[in-house]
């Protein structure tokens, strides 16, 4: 009887997101994200127990630091069965904060590897702008693996703002489990404290 195969080796492993998330980013992105280990400041990925990212598997129609449409990624999150946001919830599904965070952080992950921080001399938040998208399955504690692809169909710059538009589907055993659309945009300080384009 033939051996399943194991897994390929991620192209971005555990340690490299939580480097984006807590450490140095040039540890997770190399020499461009330099600038931002010191100084200056890059919106990154929530740090643990918010940390729902564990690995990038595959990167299409992408180069790192080359913001355009039409880049793909697909990222996995390995479900803890006594993770504490099953005690938290008190029921057996995993809470829908954390199914929609599960969705999103790829997209934050791929915003960053296409280097958006680096086109703006300034400071740039990074906000969510909304969404629509439908959940099919409840995540239940042994339910395994999440992967999740993302694309980024839409990016477009203006006064300073990015507006990025993606496409997720997140799948559990074959089977999908959230689907849909949503927008980020990145920001500057002042534009967030005049909210133009909010």
């Amino acid at each position: 009887k033939p051996r399943p195969a194991k897994p390929s080796k991620p192209l971005f492993d555990n340690a490299s997101i939580l480097a984006f998330a807590t450490g140095k980013p040039s540890e997770a992105f190399g020499e461009p994200y330099k600038i931002f280990d010191s100084g200056r400041v890059i919106a990154r990925l929530p740090g643990p127990p918010y940390k729902f990212l564990d690995r990038i598997t595959r990167i299409e129609n992408a180069a790192a630091f080359k913001l355009a449409a039409g880049a793909e990624v697909t990222a996995e999150y390995d479900i803890p069965p006594d993770e504490w946001y099953f005690a938290a919830n008190r029921q057996k599904a995993m809470p829908f904060a954390v199914l929609l965070e599960i969705a999103l952080q790829p997209c934050g992950w791929l915003a960053a590897y296409l280097g958006s921080a680096l086109t703006s001399p300034t400071d740039l938040s990074f906000r969510n702008l909304g969404g629509t998208a439908v959940q099919e399955l409840d995540v239940l504690p042994g339910s395994g693996t999440l992967i999740t692809d993302v694309k980024m169909t839409k990016v477009s710059s203006s006064a300073g703002m990015i507006i990025q538009d993606y496409d997720m589907h997140m799948r559990c055993g074959g089977r999908t489990v959230y689907k849909g659309v949503t927008q980020f945009g990145f920001f500057s300080k002042k534009a967030l404290s005049e909210q133009i384009g909010v």
